[in-house]
C-alpha cells in the first residue's frame, strides 16, 4: 500500500530514532524523552501544531489576529494508550468570542487533520518488508 504521506526512521542503539523526510529534514526522537521528545510526546506536539496553526489562519481570516498564541496539550495514558487529549488555547488580545468559538469549533471538527484523525480513528497496519532478514520475498 503507497499513500501520500511518508516518512523514514532509522534505530539507533543509544534508544534514539531518527526521523527524516522527503526535504530530509530531520528529527531525532528519543524513547526516553532526553535527546529529543518522545514518541507520545510527538503525538501531542502533532496535534497541538496542526491545532495550533489552523487556529491562527482562520482568526487571522476573520481579521482578529491572536499571535503570539500559546497552545498546551494534555492528555492521560492509561492501559498503554491515551485516555483523553485536551488543547488548550491561550490566546493573546481580547478577540472576538464568537470568531474564536467559530475557529476553535472549525480546527477541532474539519481542518486538522491529526485532531480529526485521533477523533475518529484509523486504520494502522504493521508489516515486514519483502525480502527483510527471514522474510522470504
Amino acid at each position: 500500500m503507497t499513500g501520500n504521506r511518508h516518512l523514514e526512521m532509522t534505530v539507533h542503539t543509544d534508544d534514539t530514532v531518527t526521523v527524516t523526510n522527503k526535504h530530509g529534514t530531520q528529527l531525532t526522537v528519543d524513547l526516553n524523552g532526553i535527546l529529543g521528545l518522545s514518541p507520545l510526546e510527538l503525538l501531542l506536539a502533532a496535534l497541538g501544531s496542526c491545532s495550533a496553526v489552523d487556529f491562527a489562519l482562520l482568526m487571522r481570516k476573520q481579521r482578529d489576529p491572536v499571535e503570539p498564541l500559546r497552545i498546551e496539550v494534555d492528555g492521560d495514558k492509561e492501559d498503554m494508550r491515551m485516555q483523553w487529549l485536551r488543547v488548550t488555547y491561550h490566546l493573546s488580545g481580547e478577540p472576538d468570542p464568537i470568531k474564536v468559538e467559530r475557529a476553535r469549533s472549525k480546527t477541532a471538527n474539519d481542518l486538522c487533520t491529526v485532531s480529526r484523525t485521533l477523533s475518529d480513528g484509523c486504520p494502522v497496519e504493521h508489516v515486514i518488508a519483502d525480502g527483510a532478514a527471514g522474510v522470504p520475498g
